[in-house]
């Protein structure tokens, strides 16, 4: 059996995920990568190993549940076990409300919901048998802070909040923990390119953009994946085991503010 710990990781080709995955992949953990494009986690899989960490590179789309069920049945058939989950993949969805389409609202919930859902229950029912076990979504400070922008990604990310509360009461008996991250602003290459959007829409710059959204966050600064990874090494280390149902915002105050 695997003496690492072993952590699967969705939506890690890029962005948030891959800083998770380099984060974990530091903690001395093996990494299962996992994203829809595999090239992009065969990139960040590629970045651990050239770190000296444990990587595998898998192509998953989230709203397969049969795929799920094998990657999951895959990882424990080898591995005996897993440690940590990181439900992280997600999609942001038209910007405008009268753009939105029927199948908008299907694709958007589909995976910041339903996909986060169905690898949360799978990987759950793992750790219920293992008696441990660290689950951590990526939510959002866009599930409680209303605005007329993204509406399909704010009611995704809303139902994350609960459904992190929900899963943390089902798993507290077997010494499971669940927690939200709610990141605040951050650069991953999905926010860069709907601040650009917006940011051309206005006729404006991309830094002039980003400097109001600065001037509206309460400590002034955007988020960065370091100040995401801080917070989950924390969340699956043994001083975090009484820390559950919670969802934390690393936002410079923005939740708090809404």
């Amino acid at each position: 059996m695997e003496s690492r710990p072993i952590t699967l990781l969705t939506g890690a080709g890029s962005g948030i995920g891959r800083g998770f995955a380099l984060a974990m992949a530091q903690l001395g953990n093996r990494v299962i990568i996992t994203d829809i494009d595999q090239s992009s986690a065969e990139s960040v899989a590629a970045e651990v190993i050239v770190a000296g960490g444990l990587a595998q590179a898998r192509q998953f789309d989230v709203t397969d549940g049969e795929a799920a069920r094998g990657l999951v049945q895959g990882l424990v058939d080898r591995y005996g076990r897993i440690d940590h989950l990181f439900a992280n993949a997600g999609v942001l969805g038209p910007t405008d409300f009268w753009e939105i389409r029927p199948e908008d609202w299907a694709a958007v919930l589909g995976v910041n919901i339903s996909g986060a859902a169905i690898i949360c229950q799978l990987v759950a029912a793992q750790m219920k048998k293992q008696r441990r076990g660290r689950i951590i979504l990526t939510a959002s400070y866009n599930g409680v802070r209303v605005d007329k922008h993204v509406i399909p990604y704010r009611v995704s990310k809303a139902g994350l909040l609960m459904f992190t509360k929900c899963l943390a009461l089902v798993m507290a008996p077997y010494d499971v923990t669940v927690n939200a991250i709610c990141p605040g602003v951050t650069l991953t290459p999905l926010q860069q390119a709907y601040a650009q959007a917006l940011a051309d829409q206005r006729g404006i710059s991309l830094d002039d953009y980003l400097d109001e959204r600065r001037s509206v966050i309460p400590m002034g600064e955007l988020t960065t994946t370091a100040d995401l990874n801080a917070l989950a090494r924390f969340l699956v280390s043994d001083e975090a085991r009484l820390i559950t149902g919670q969802s934390i915002a690393v936002d410079g105050g923005v939740m708090a503010s809404s």
